[in-house]
């Protein structure tokens, strides 16, 4: 447990014998017991330390009280907020994670194993019903009890749609599904995530061996090329299920129903029963260069920054061209900030507008900040500040700290929307805590003003 998080939890005068939940670092989950009035109760607590993504937080909390219907879920029954820290508090239904449940040498028994299956894909209908993919589904994010099994980690869910969301891969992408690289995140991607856990849970090892594999980009260079390490160990019907459930292609994989016919009577596609086994372990020696001249968007994408911070902007324009030809909204912001600036093209204002926009409608924060300085100026469109203010307001509240200080300012000044001086400081300070400059000089000189 960190310093910074044994503090924050030290400060609750409810809170004793707080112990964490998961392995993985850094560590955000713990089991403590909470004292009441009416006795002491075991708690799970999750703790949020970053709160720029105000958007995300507030929908995280929606799902979570959405999934409080259903047994399928830990309960979550209060939220705190600490200083620049939030604490989600959860009924207690485990003590350990998948990750940190013994293992026998041969994994988990079938029966426990098609225990654990049954409750995962349980809990998937009940979230997938509402148009949300969990996109983390790993050892780490599963609490194991006696009887039951259960998906932890919401922070991560998002709903099923093409978008930046979906673009922006995680840290840690061992268990990341392959066509997340194009910037598709959907059912099927939690279906292989799930089968990726299964084999863990079965086995004690990563389906790809990735445990000591720190590069994201050599993490899903080995999802997209990799075959599974020593499948034919497993039980036969385990066997088809899991290569089913973890095939490249994600049309080929099963659905939540198929799963549950699995469940019944090992139901298995014939052609999955013929699938030819080829082993694939070899990483290139760049894998992000590999994986862009297969053209996915991500890596694309990634080649181009680096292009472009390289100097080498024609090379990143065309890059970035090919990108936003793809709709891959991460591409659309970083040519449009090259039409904008005339980079390697004639200036085109009303084409970086349009490429802006058409990142912004995918939910891009950058791109809604760039298009409200557009508006807030009047560079290549009609001065409007209260489209200016809508835009910083989208991008603020999805974590961009550009414009939670345009916004303090905006509200301060009473310019695009009504002054609120109290708004206003509440976005400076937020900006400022995570490290805008020009939030803090801000601040300072206002103090300066008031003395």
């Amino acid at each position: 447990m960190s310093d910074e998080v044994s503090s924050i939890l030290a400060q609750q005068p409810d809170l004793t014998k707080i112990k964490p939940l998961k392995t993985s670092r850094p560590v955000r989950f713990f089991n403590a017991v909470k004292h009441t009035d009416q006795g002491n109760i075991k708690q799970t607590i999750q703790v949020l330390d970053n709160l720029q993504n105000h958007y995300a937080i507030k929908r995280t909390k929606d799902l979570l009280q959405y999934l409080n219907a259903f047994s399928e879920f830990p309960n979550f029954n209060e939220i705190r907020k600490v200083g620049f820290h939030y604490l989600l508090f959860f009924d207690y239904v485990g003590k350990k994670t998948l990750a940190r449940t013994y293992i026998k040498p041969f994994g988990l028994t079938e029966k426990t194993a098609k225990k654990l299956l049954k409750d995962l894909v349980n809990g998937l209908e009940k979230l997938h019903a509402v148009g949300f993919v969990h996109t983390s589904i790993q050892p780490d994010n599963i609490v194991m009890s006696d009887t039951s099994s259960y998906l932890i980690g919401f922070e991560h869910a998002i709903p099923s749609l093409t978008s930046y969301e979906a673009e922006v891969l995680p840290e840690d992408c061992r268990y990341c599904p392959p066509e997340r690289l194009n910037g598709q995140c959907d059912e099927k991607g939690d279906i292989y995530q799930l089968g990726c856990t299964l084999f863990f849970a079965l086995t004690g090892k990563h389906i790809y061996r990735l445990n000591k594999v720190n590069d994201p980009m050599d993490q899903m260079w080995a999802h997209t090329h990799h075959s599974i390490r020593k499948i034919n160990r497993l039980p036969i019907f385990w066997r088809y299920l899991i290569v089913w459930m973890t095939d490249k292609n994600p049309s080929n994989r099963p659905s939540l129903p198929d799963l549950k016919m699995w469940l019944k009577d090992n139901t298995i596609p014939e052609w999955v029963r013929r699938k030819v086994f080829i082993s694939s372990k070899a990483f290139p020696k760049d894998s992000m260069e590999a994986l862009a001249d297969e053209h996915y968007a991500y890596a694309i994408y990634r080649k181009a920054s680096q292009m472009e911070s390289g100097g080498y902007q024609a090379s990143a324009f065309n890059l970035y061209e090919n990108g936003a030809f793809k709709g891959f909204s991460l591409a659309e912001e970083r040519l449009g900030v090259m039409y904008r600036d005339g980079r390697c093209v004639q200036r085109s204002y009303s084409m970086a507008a349009h490429l802006f926009h058409e990142a912004y409608k995918k939910g891009n924060p950058q791109a809604a900040f760039n298009l409200a300085k557009m508006y807030e100026v009047g560079t290549g469109l009609p001065q409007d500040l209260f489209k200016a203010f809508k835009l910083f307001n989208f991008s603020a509240q999805r974590g961009n700290l550009e414009a939670q200080y345009k916004l303090g300012l905006m509200y301060l000044n009473g310019l695009g929307v009504e002054q609120d001086k109290s708004a206003g400081f509440s976005w400076l300070i937020m900006a400022d805590h995570y490290g805008n400059a020009d939030a803090r000089t801000t601040l300072i000189a206002l103090k300066q003003v008031e003395k």
